[in-house]
């Protein structure tokens, strides 16, 4: 074997000798300075064989300690000590490679915790590390000896081991959810978050390198999980793996259709349940719908939201949603335009400064765009967040909050401000007059709204008794099926009445 360049003949012969392989050696700098050194130590010595051979001895056990704890770090996660992805993999591959086919199969749990951002900006930075740090050792109490429980980053945590089956390692996912829901104390509040897990079995069917493959497997299942509702565990469909493929072909075309104004907008009107007219319209809603190239019908905002959400497109989107409503708001009737506008691009946007612009170059009045957003936006405490918030308030531009009645954990933020308007949630409308508690619940809602000082909308009104209770208990207006579908915008034309402020 020839000597390594850059290295004297003797530290070279050394690392040979302790079986430490340089190219496989620690990538901290630390090693290669502690190489360098040794290695320039050995130059100055050559002429000296008692320094030569103590250097010798002094170095070996140097580097033989600094290699084992920069081992040992590099397979680490910094903040919770567990294996980290570099590891995971290792691990992972053994577990794969050495399965019989006869025996346990080889899962992995992918696990997501929900709320966990809202813990990070409502408490700050350190909070947040805290909760991942009492987040692993839960995991680690839980888990069975012999599975791996690593962190891959932010708050996400893989546990794989060998299971009897797949039902034994959605058993293990179940307790694991049920730790995590359990109530913790950081930095003296208590602390609830949930966690979506994805399920999956490893099996190398050619699909690629099964430690890859089973990843992200898992990953997909999580991802499905979290769609359908949070704080659920699912388990991997290779339906899962077709949707992917569908959502990342939708992704690139969307790329496109938002880059050259290739979408459209429908608006939802939104009706005054104050007045016995169910004629009297206070505005409309813009809904996003997208006919993608060889498609035979258009898909809405439910569907792209999520695609846009999950690869970073919603800031983009939002701005066109933005233009384009305003544009057609300014060519109506007086009438309010309400807009969607997510927590993303509330955090990576300039949204005052779109919002002006949008106005000022459409002759369109602030006072008539509302945008609606999702509670989470009101509970964050970042600076972009509150910044954004108070700018638009400032510039005039109404503001509203969905889900009334889901959370209500935002409320509390909603005290004092300018007047809102409140979506009371679908899931309250669904059955109020079907139940008397239904009723009373929704009633307790809109009377609490009405207590903070805003106005309260009902989303998802599909028939006549719930538009006639929803107006006996003093909700403001309504939206959904019963006052008819989405359509274009020319249904803003039919806005007759004054703006909801």
């Amino acid at each position: 074997m020839s000597e390594e360049p850059g290295l004297h003949r003797l530290l070279t012969r050394q690392l040979r000798r302790l079986e430490l392989d340089r190219d496989q050696s620690p990538p901290q700098p630390a090693w290669a300075r502690l190489l360098s050194v040794v290695s320039a130590t050995y130059e100055q010595a050559d002429n000296d064989r008692y320094l030569l051979e103590r250097s010798l001895e002094v170095s070996s056990a140097e580097m033989l300690g600094l290699h084992n704890s920069l081992s040992r770090k590099a397979m680490s996660d910094e903040l919770t000590g567990l294996p980290n992805r570099r590891a995971l993999l290792e691990r992972l591959q053994y577990l794969v490679g050495s399965q019989d086919p006869d025996g346990p199969a080889v899962a992995v749990l992918f696990i997501d915790l929900d709320g966990f951002k809202l813990v990070n900006d409502s408490l700050g930075h350190d909070a947040g590390d805290e909760l991942l740090v009492l987040t692993a050792d839960r995991l680690q109490a839980v888990c069975r000896d012999g599975d791996v429980v690593a962190r891959l980053g932010g708050d996400e945590f893989i546990v794989a081991g060998r299971f009897d089956g797949v039902g034994q390692a959605q058993a293990l996912a179940e307790r694991i959810a049920a730790e995590l829901q359990r109530p913790l104390l950081v930095r003296n509040h208590e602390v609830t978050v949930g966690a979506s897990i994805g399920v999956a079995l490893a099996d190398d069917d050619g699909s690629g390198p099964a430690t890859e493959a089973v990843l992200q497997r898992a990953d997909l299942a999580m991802y499905a999980a979290k769609q359908g509702g949070r704080s659920r565990m699912s388990v991997f469909d290779p339906k899962m793996q077709l949707e992917a493929d569908r959502s990342l072909q939708l992704l690139a075309q969307l790329r496109t259709a938002v880059a050259e104004g290739d979408l459209d907008l429908r608006y939802r009107p939104v009706v005054d349940l104050g007045q016995a007219d169910p004629q009297r319209l206070l505005g409309a809603q813009a809904v996003l719908s997208w006919r993608p190239p060889e498609s035979t019908a258009p898909i809405t905002g439910g569907e792209i939201r999520p695609i846009a959400e999950k690869y970073r497109l919603m800031a983009d989107l939002d701005t066109w949603m933005l233009r384009e409503a305003c544009r057609q708001g300014a060519r109506g009737p007086e009438g309010a335009v309400w807009v969607n506008v997510s927590l993303q691009t509330f955090t990576s946007l300039d949204v005052v400064g779109v919002v002006r612009d949008c106005l000022q170059h459409n002759g369109l009045a602030p006072g008539r765009l509302w945008i609606q957003l999702a509670e989470e936006v009101f509970m964050s405490t970042s600076t972009p967040v509150t910044a954004n918030l108070a700018g638009l308030r400032e510039l005039g531009v109404g503001l509203g909050m969905d889900g009334l009645g889901s959370g209500l954990c935002a409320l509390t933020r909603l005290r004092g401000v300018p007047q809102m308007v409140l979506k009371l949630d679908p899931a309250l409308v669904a059955d109020l007059d079907r139940h008397e508690a239904g009723a009373a619940i929704a009633g307790a809602a809109i009377s609490m709204g009405h207590a903070l000082g805003h106005l309260v909308v009902a989303d998802g009104v599909e028939r006549r008794s719930q538009a006639d209770l929803l107006r006996a208990v003093g909700c403001d207006a309504g939206q959904g099926a019963w006052f008819g579908p989405a359509t274009a915008a020319e249904a803003l034309a039919t806005a007759r009445s004054q703006v909801v402020s």
